[in-house]
């Protein structure tokens, strides 16, 4: 891993964070709509779609940092955001006790705001891996076009 990939890591669990905050407050409204409508499918349906919001904002940022398309069905979005959300609960747990215990107050906020923003970019980027589009069995369009000009 060499220094432009690290700083892709952290630029991409930054800007992770920073548009799931925003977002998150519009969904906690949501959610206190959906609950006060219907108790546990209103739960449901508001869990279900935070799970969409956490697949398509790793979706997003996946294309828009590593060139790289992310399966986008509906069925992928979930089960992505799903993966990812109890991944980031669990490195962000982890390292919110760890830090805490060596470093105390406003410290402790500050090296896990970056501690933090580095691993989830790590996170969601290998998370992402998984519902990477594969090219596999398709023909690159300039060796198509190649084949075109020859006839073949």
């Amino acid at each position: 891993m060499n220094l432009k990939d690290l700083a892709k890591y952290f630029l991409h669990g930054l800007t992770f964070s920073i548009l799931f905050l925003i977002l998150g407050i519009g969904w906690a409204f949501i959610l206190i709509i959906l609950v006060a409508l219907g108790f546990i499918i209103g739960l449901i349906i508001g869990l279900v779609l935070l799970f969409l919001i956490v697949g398509f904002l790793n979706s997003v940022i996946t294309a828009w940092l590593w060139f790289k398309e992310v399966k986008s069905g509906l069925g992928d979005l979930l089960l992505h955001g799903l993966v990812l959300f109890v991944v980031l609960l669990i490195v962000n747990g982890i390292s919110a006790i760890a830090l805490y215990l060596v470093f105390p107050g406003i410290a402790a906020t500050v090296i896990s705001f970056i501690v933090n923003a580095l691993a989830d970019g790590f996170a969601a980027r290998n998370v992402a891996r998984w519902w990477e589009q594969r090219d596999e069995g398709k023909i690159p369009k300039a060796l198509e076009a190649e084949w075109k000009d020859k006839s073949l």
